[in-house]
């Protein structure tokens, strides 16, 4: 029988006030232990500070701090008086183009923003709550355009460089969102081409072409980040590791790990608990 990952998981339409896979609020945040979500969040620190694992990787946060959390992230947080503003989405709310911009960044998403984009996050952010709280006409695209401007200034603080996108490849931008949605129950090429719009031997070679990988290299690298995020963030076994990454294998996994990373990961949470002890 395959393990299961036992953390907590937390759905935005099981939390109060919530509407539509959207959540939008200010508040005191308080602790919690590790967990994910099914949804996007952004949190930005307004006061007080926090003290975040995200993926196995401790910081501690304070005012102008802001981090946006993909439903791949495992985080706990301890709160010091922290006042933030909270986030809760669906990927339905946001950009194609945008959204997978922000999920090619291979790297944690916590930046400090200098005095000017604090103030323009601070505005964009209480606009999002008055619209979201007062259901103005037209809030739901005043909301996602804010969302929007958000992600931009999110964006350049990683240094991605925006570039023209060729229409064309919408339909591979659909597949990719598709695949960091569903990697973890292995979809076939012939599944996600479906959601291309396209033939099977022409996404496969307009993927590889957009993407610079095989279907078969891009899906086993979501699921091997995704395992190595819970091989830090906690004490699964690397069994549970396994199976929870979307692995049916256990010595399968344990030799594509070992090859994709140069150590087993038993080594990996030994030496990460080592440099943090």
């Amino acid at each position: 029988m395959k393990a299961t990952c036992e953390y907590n998981r937390l759905l935005v339409n099981n939390m109060k006030n919530s509407r539509e896979n959207l959540l939008i609020r200010k508040k005191l945040l308080h602790d919690y232990d590790l967990h994910w979500h099914d949804c996007f969040e952004i949190e930005l620190i307004l006061s007080g500070t926090v003290t975040q694992s995200l993926n196995g990787e401790t910081q501690t946060l304070g005012p102008g701090d802001i981090y946006l959390l993909n439903p791949t992230d495992f985080h706990s947080v301890k709160s010091n008086n922290a006042e933030v503003f909270n986030i809760m989405f669906s990927e339905s709310l946001l950009d194609e183009d945008l959204l997978q911009k922000i999920l090619s960044v291979e790297k944690n998403l916590v930046f400090h923003l200098e005095s000017k984009e604090f103030r323009n996050a601070v505005s964009i952010i209480s606009q999002m709550v008055d619209e979201f709280d007062n259901t103005h006409e037209y809030s739901e695209i005043y909301i996602k355009n804010l969302l929007e401007c958000l992600f931009i200034i999110l964006l350049r603080k990683t240094g991605f460089t925006f570039g023209a996108l060729d229409n064309k490849i919408s339909g591979i931008r659909k597949s990719i969102l598709f695949m960091h949605s569903h990697f973890r129950e292995n979809p076939t090429m012939a599944e996600t081409a479906k959601m291309s719009g396209f033939n099977m031997n022409y996404f496969s070679s307009l993927f590889h072409k957009v993407t610079g990988k095989t279907y078969k290299e891009y899906l086993n690298d979501l699921k091997l980040e995704y395992a190595k995020k819970l091989v830090l963030s906690g004490s699964l076994s690397i069994s549970e590791v396994c199976f929870a990454s979307g692995f049916n294998s256990l010595p399968n996994f344990l030799k594509t790990f070992k090859h994709r990373y140069g150590m087993s990961p038993g080594n990996m949470r030994k030496t990460h608990s080592v440099s943090n002890s």
